[in-house]
């Protein structure tokens, strides 16, 4: 069977865009070897699962980070999906909070890594209880493409709740802008 060079460049340009359109695909346990996941540690294996374990929501504004703009442009992070998982024990709830994304390197990007700031923020009834900013490495290449990463809060320990009264919030925090805070943060 003889295939034309024009054949042949159509079917591999085809293959490459269904390759790059699977390799977009993203779930709260998908794929990617940017960051190994580290191990769990025993604590969250132990206690029982509840009813109730709350969805993790974005702030506006916060699920995008931009480092630089126009020609100066380093990188721009996305938070493409959450995870949570709940374990109750002695009256406490223990929660590790998953995020993932994407960075982008942008015209002004360098090689080596990035520092992203992500903040989890869990709110009961509208009072903090909880708030931690932990930061996520990811390596920069500006010839190399998009990263994915992968951050996890593993040391939420909050009294359980009296209802479903929480609100968990993850995303980027560089901190205040201009002197102002962003409440619950």
């Amino acid at each position: 069977m003889h295939m034309s060079k024009q054949t042949f460049a159509r079917n591999v340009a085809g293959i490459a865009l269904a390759t790059l359109a699977l390799g977009a695909c993203s779930t709260s346990g998908g794929g990617g070897n940017s960051v190994a996941p580290a191990p769990a540690r025993q604590a969250s294996n132990e206690g029982t699962v509840p009813d109730y374990c709350p969805q993790v929501s974005l702030r506006e504004g916060t699920a995008i980070l931009r480092k630089g703009e126009g020609d100066n442009l380093q990188y721009i992070a996305s938070i493409v999906s959450t995870t949570r998982s709940c374990r109750v024990r002695d009256g406490e709830l223990y929660m590790e909070v998953g995020v993932a994304g994407r960075l982008v390197p942008g015209l002004a990007a360098k090689s080596g890594s990035a520092q992203l700031p992500l903040r989890v923020a869990i709110l009961d009834s509208g009072k903090l209880v909880y708030s931690q900013l932990g930061q996520q490495s990811v390596s920069t290449d500006p010839a190399g493409g998009p990263k994915e990463f992968r951050y996890v809060d593993r040391s939420i320990r909050i009294a359980m709740p009296k209802g479903r009264s929480l609100v968990v919030y993850a995303g980027f925090d560089e901190g205040p802008q201009g002197g102002a805070s962003r409440p619950g943060s």
